[in-house]
């Protein structure tokens, strides 16, 4: 391993010296002014010198072997202003980066900054992509994020406009739940870890590995046609033009959790902090996993009961430790340089975060309106939660590319992310169904150890290819393959109840009321593969301008594996437990505690605690899912001042879920579906869009969705059921947006939207059944609609004192609507007569703002950015019978981020995040009284850190 470390470093000095081993360079891009696009076999020559090129397939140019000094670099273009540059310095073994932009010849070019390459984390080039957009786009940078300290891409998007975040890892995007959220990694499609969701969790994706991040929230046919809130694309970084290297490493204090010595835990492996199980927590070599049912004759299964009861270790309660500091450290590496006479480019980037995350003031509670006349909801339980969690993300990502010639280029990106939490938990309180007529005051108590870890690898192949013989027409290709998966080893569940009368509390075990002591090993593995092929075809209409068509085809398949076992903890029935833990797990009781052999056995086997197989067929399933899409779309400047994007796609979708025990119905979804798609936009100034479009898109229903059987994650939450009848959602889409880019960086929008579902799918509760019940379902229509405004200025306009500060906000107001179905409206008329017949769609907010304040001051290099986001109440669970429905609560966050440059390389940072330290919080609320579900706070976090960048 060291050898193999040792070659590569030596490999990567050896590109460096070789990039600067042939004197100096100047490297840079030609772009038009007029729409951003790259300016493909366009002539740049040095004045004055033989030295002369034509950009490739990027607009990129690239001129060797100068000698130091002062030149003139001149770029020309058919229909263009050619452009001289002056005064451009180039130092031995130096690269000296130059991007021009070229300005049609009905024009003439006002002015030409030399500047750096228009790197894609910068927050300019990402307005400009977004002015030149053939959708309504916004996004944010990697600039932007290194501002506002997120650590993540969930964190760095809820500063986009519309956007909020579920449990720091779900995109919501105008309001719309992850459901209606697509995410692509470099433009391919990547699988989700968690299998009762649709969509990927974004704190996956380190910050420092991430270019930028965009959401078309408007579907053109050449997309995936599965999102109608909006298409996420974590574009990570390329390859610069000139050497970088970058460290990065910080120490976070959190007030709630660090150094608490109440924290919550359990035993841990070795590689725990790496982000995943050495074996720790394996099912035992000993372990048969068909563990024989009871056997009280047999010899041989009784042996096997024994032996596999006593080779599972015994902790099954949380334990306490003191929580150390949370840390965070990364490494990229990257440059260009010629291999085989050809420009090769790469990019190797590590980060690694370790977290802790404590709560013991938390609340959990299900509730029933169970009358008419109830003054308030019955409560079926109400528990005091803890819960203590280690998050350890260990990220790796490596680009590569290789111009073939001017014309070709090939790319591999591969990126492996790993990523291990240890949470531990306890709930205690009021579960009246634990409670017998004498004792209605029993206490109920749950533990859960649970350890979870994901990973995701993704290997991408891409290519680029211009045909000089076909009017210069692009041809791209992607082929992805990404392996997601997901392990649960060893999650345990121990639960007991107890009741005081006078000085004695008698504890027991009650299998009728909740769930025995269990262990649960759970896997998940999905593959996918992602094939694109795309033509795109410039030609000239009628009036002059130039247009485009495009064509291409795709392919996606998906193959699931879900698997678990569960091992359930039984005893006789003359066992008595007096509460204590490891009593209960002590050698003398378990497994087999006389033979036949013993006098007092009575000839059969007796059994103290022992081990018994409670796996169900039912909860394993295989998945299948394949979708094939082609698509056609013209762009077409109709003026100068209009342009219009207009096709449609055809997708084909085959799902198929089936479970392990037949008799059950496979859960299938077979439709083929024609989404159109219109986008329009008028140029009304140099600087100002209005744009209007309309699209039909759709949502599916995921893997677990429809595998059609119950599973539970946590003892006295409710259980979860798949629907095997489940239809995809189709969305018709409105959108209509004006946006003005006064100058570099600023930018201020008025958006409005209107979508209407057809057969939304929906998550919801029957607070009717024994344990409450969560299901999907279907509902018949939904429709949303809203207003989004957002600015982005320089303050310098009220007083030039103000130069250095840049205001950032945005807000949407949205409304939703859905139609209860007749029967279901009956149920709830039943217990609240006064109840509406529309209720919000499920995940809907009716507002989502941020706002962030900026100072920034080159000469002392310092930046300091004031962020707040906050979104308005949402629907967390649909309530069947008439209850309430489950709201998770609108909660202000607040953070405070400030960066200071040491001499030229050296940056230090400090930061405040969730400065407010609001309330988790998931609540009923009737009669004006509010029932909590869940609540918790998770504490103010404090961090210090520091940077070194060569560039």
């Amino acid at each position: 391993m060291t050898r193999k470390f040792s070659s590569l470093l030596l490999l990567l000095c050896a590109s460096v010296t070789a990039a600067f081993a042939q004197g100096g360079v100047i490297r840079g891009q030609l772009t038009s002014s007029e729409t951003g696009e790259e300016l493909i076999g366009a002539t740049v020559v040095v004045k004055g010198t033989a030295t002369g090129t034509a950009t490739d397939l990027d607009g990129k140019f690239n001129l060797t072997n100068l000698e130091p000094g002062t030149y003139e670099v001149q770029a020309s273009y058919i229909s263009f202003e050619p452009e001289t540059v002056a005064g451009v310095v180039v130092k031995k073994d130096e690269v000296t980066v130059l991007n021009i932009s070229l300005g049609a010849a009905t024009t003439k070019l006002q002015e030409v900054v030399i500047e750096g390459r228009a790197i894609r984390s910068s927050v300019n080039t990402l307005r400009n992509t977004q002015k030149n957009a053939a959708v309504v786009m916004d996004g944010v940078s990697a600039e932007q994020f290194s501002r506002s300290g997120d650590s993540d891409a969930a964190a760095a998007l809820s500063r986009v406009t519309g956007i909020s975040t579920e449990n720091g890892k779900y995109v919501y995007v105008r309001g719309l739940g992850d459901r209606y959220v697509k995410t692509a990694l470099n433009g391919a499609e990547i699988p989700g870890l968690d299998p009762n969701r649709n969509t990927v969790q974004m704190d996956l994706f380190p910050a420092n590995l991430i270019d930028n991040l965009t959401v078309s929230k408007t579907f053109t046919p050449d997309m995936p046609g599965s999102f109608s809130g909006g298409f996420v694309n974590v574009t990570t970084k390329d390859f610069p033009d000139r050497f970088t290297l970058q460290l990065s490493t910080s120490l976070g204090y959190n007030d709630q959790t660090t150094f608490n010595g109440n924290f919550l835990t359990s035993n841990k492996g070795e590689t725990d902090w790496l982000g995943f199980d050495d074996g720790t927590r394996a099912v035992p070599d000993e372990v048969d996993y068909a563990v024989p049912y009871e056997s009280y004759t047999n010899k041989e299964s009784a042996e096997q009961i024994d032996q596999a009861t006593n080779a599972f270790n015994s902790e099954m309660a949380p334990r306490t430790m003191v929580a150390p500091l949370n840390h965070s450290h990364s490494f990229s590496l990257g440059n260009q340089t010629d291999v085989f006479g050809r420009q090769f480019g790469y990019v190797v980037g590590l980060s690694y975060q370790r977290g802790y995350s404590y709560y013991g003031n938390g609340t959990f509670g299900l509730w029933e309106l169970n009358s008419a006349n109830a003054e308030d909801l019955f409560v079926k339980r109400l528990l005091a939660d803890k819960r203590g969690v280690e998050d350890v993300t260990l990220g790796f990502l490596a680009n590569f590319s290789y111009k073939l010639n001017s014309n070709n280029k090939v790319s591999l990106n591969l990126i492996r992310n790993q990523s291990g939490q240890n949470s531990s938990r306890f709930l205690s309180g009021i579960f009246p169904e634990t409670s017998g007529i004498f004792d209605n005051t029993a206490i109920f108590e749950s533990r859960a150890l649970h350890y979870l870890q994901r990973s995701l690898s993704s290997g991408q192949l891409k290519g680029e290819h211009v045909l000089p013989g076909l009017k210069n027409s692009k041809v791209t290709w992607l082929t992805s393959f990404t392996l997601s998966e997901q392990d649960e080893p060893d999650l345990r569940f121990f639960a007991n109840d107890y009741f005081v009368s006078g000085a004695d509390t008698a504890f027991r075990i009650q299998a009728a009321a909740y769930t025995l002591p269990a262990r649960f090993f759970r896997t998940l593995d999905e593959t996918n593969l992602d094939l694109k092929l795309n033509l795109e075809t410039p030609f000239t209409i009628w009036n002059g301008l130039e247009a485009k068509a495009k064509v291409g085809v795709a392919a996606l398949r998906k193959d699931r594996a879900f698997r678990e076992n569960v091992y359930r903890y039984r005893f006789s029935s003359d066992y008595d437990y007096n509460g204590g833990i490891p009593a209960f797990f002590a050698p003398q009781n378990l497994g087999i505690v006389a033979r036949p052999q013993d006098a007092e056995s009575g000839g059969i086997y007796r059994y103290g605690v022992y081990l018994q197989d409670g796996s169900q067929r039912t909860n394993n399933y295989d998945g299948e899912e394949a979708i094939y899409a082609g698509y056609g779309m013209v762009d077409l400047p109709l003026t100068g001042k209009l342009r219009v994007v207009a096709g449609a796609r055809v997708e084909a979708t085959d799902i198929y879920v089936q479970s392990f025990n037949d008799q059950l119905e496979p859960g299938e979804l077979n439709t083929v579906d024609l989404l159109p798609s219109v986008n329009t936009s008028y140029s009304l100034t140099e600087k100002m869009n209005l744009r209007l479009g309309y699209s039909k898109t759709l949502a599916r229903p995921n893997f677990r969705e429809i595998a059609p059987y119950t599973s539970f994650d946590f003892v006295g939450e409710p259980a979860f059921t798949g629907n095997a009848n489940l239809e995809r959602t189709t969305i018709d889409n409105f959108d209509a947006r004006w946006e003005w880019y006064p100058g570099l960086g600023e930018y201020l929008s008025v958006s409005a939207f209107y979508k209407n579902f057809h057969n939304p799918i929906e998550r919801a509760i029957n607070t009717l059944a024994q344990n409450n019940e969560i299901f999907i379902q279907n509902v018949a229509n939904a429709k949303v609609y809203g207003l989004e405004f957002e600015v982005n200025k320089n303050l310098s306009f009220i007083t030039p004192a103000l130069q250095n500060f840049l205001v950032g906000t945005n807000l949407s107001l949205i409304r939703s609507e859905v139609a209860i179905t007749p029967l279901e409206l009956e149920q709830i008329r039943a217990v609240r007569p006064d109840a509406a017949a529309t209720r919000p769609l499920f995940g809907q907010s009716p507002y989502v703002a941020n706002a962030s304040l900026t100072y920034q001051s080159d000469p002392l290099g310092l930046i300091a950015t004031a962020s707040y986001n906050v979104f308005g109440d949402r629907i967390s669970a649909i309530s069947v019978g008439g209850t309430p429905n489950i709201y998770e609560r609108s909660r202000p966050m607040g953070s405070l981020v400030v960066s200071k440059r040491i001499g030229q390389h050296l940056t230090a940072k400090a930061s405040a995040d969730n400065i407010f330290d609001p309330a988790y919080k998931n609540s009923h609320e009737y009669k004006g009284q509010e029932f909590i579900y869940t609540s918790y706070k998770l504490g103010r976090t404090y961090s210090l850190g520091v940077t070194y960048l060569i560039n």
